[in-house]
């Protein structure tokens, strides 16, 4: 028994009719119901999404499994099949399947590099405009469509309901499943990553240089934890931390000391930059405040991000006072998407993802 792979080339003339007919659930269930029905087949299921169209299954061994694949599909398209497949065995076809789900391989390389078109707008030139950015959603997973994990999921579905799931593709279908829990993880990594890098940059385009600034860290989660330690690694000596006892750990990470919330008016005229992630009591960023803060401040510009969920936590209209420079985590994340530093880390993160996924699956094959 021999598990494989076998494509067809979406830049070949039959690929469009084949994918239109296997774009419907009957053309679906009836090629599946081809499979279960085949004599040399044991296993199937199919993959339909936008520019894909694969079929996985199991072979008796001894038999020509690319022949096969080729009638399968020759079934539905209009055209020569046998010259438009691409096709792999064993481990080379768990490998396929897994730089698919990494964004790797040359279709979803191509998917990802169209995504961005020339002459789009550069969100970090109007960063250096210091320009207020209207926010455009949150940064999205580097990488791979969508549409394949999803229609993935489908497939398994359907191989399910035609009988033609057994233990090879139960077990490719897990180590599937836990390559996307671990991207995942690293694509939300990498996000963070890269949103602390344009908060960075937008300090720098603000105020030149980071040496001497003060951070100040209200309500430090997570995220505004993860700013603050990019601010350090920038060059940023001096940090305040308001808060309650909760903020204790933030306090040690960041060699600060935990301030009243009382002392909120005189903190803001020293600060340079705030962080304000959660609501802190006693303490509101609210716009009359502000203005006395930017008064005796003399012209000295401030940078706040506002690393909420929802953006709320700081009095949007502050950002119409004199150097006052307001910015959301929907802010920073369409900032980010334009920036050179949008995949920070992201490649290499998934090539190591990757390739310990198919030595798992190697050794479980045996």
């Amino acid at each position: 028994m021999g598990l494989f792979v076998a494509g067809v080339n979406p830049r070949r003339p039959v690929f469009p009719s084949a994918s239109q007919h296997l774009a419907d659930a009957v053309g679906r269930r009836a090629l599946l119901g081809a499979v279960s029905g085949h004599r040399s087949l044991s296993e199937g299921l199919l993959v339909t999404a936008d520019g894909r169209l694969e079929l996985y299954a199991v072979a008796d061994e001894g038999c020509d499994a690319y022949d096969i694949a080729a009638g399968l599909f020759g079934a539905v398209a209009e055209g020569e099949v046998a010259g438009a497949l691409y096709f792999a065995e064993g481990i080379d076809a768990a490998s396929h399947l897994f730089a698919a789900l990494c964004g790797l391989d040359e279709f979803a390389r191509g998917s990802r590099e169209s995504a961005s078109l020339p002459g789009e707008c550069d969100g970090l030139a109007a960063a250096g405009e210091l320009s207020q950015p209207g926010g455009r959603g949150a940064l999205g997973a580097p990488g791979l469509p969508d549409a394949l994990a999803a229609c993935w999921a489908r497939a398994l579905s359907e191989a399910r309901k035609a009988a033609t799931l057994g233990d090879a593709l139960t077990r490719l279908a897990a180590a599937a499943s836990g390559l996307s829990s671990a991207l995942s993880a690293a694509d939300a990594s990498a996000s963070t990553a890269a949103l602390a890098e344009t908060a960075v940059e937008l300090a720098r385009r603000v105020f030149g240089h980071l040496e001497r600034r003060c951070v100040l860290a209200a309500g430090a989660g997570d995220f505004s934890l993860a700013l603050a330690g990019a601010f350090l690694g920038a060059g940023v000596e001096r940090f305040q931390v308001l808060g309650d006892g909760n903020c204790e750990e933030a306090a040690r990470v960041l060699g600060a000391p935990v301030a009243d919330p009382q002392l909120l008016s005189a903190l803001l005229v020293d600060a340079d930059i705030v962080l304000a992630e959660s609501a802190v009591e006693g303490a509101s960023l609210d716009r009359r405040l502000m203005k006395g803060v930017v008064r005796l401040r003399r012209g000295r510009p401030m940078l706040l991000v506002d690393a909420s969920a929802d953006g709320s936590l700081i009095d949007h209209r502050v950002a119409s006072l004199d150097g006052v420079f307001l910015y959301t985590v929907a802010d920073l994340a369409a900032i980010t998407r334009d920036a050179p530093w949008a995949r920070l880390g992201t490649d290499d993160a998934r090539e190591l993802l990757f390739a310990d996924a198919v030595r798992t699956f190697a050794l479980q094959m045996g």
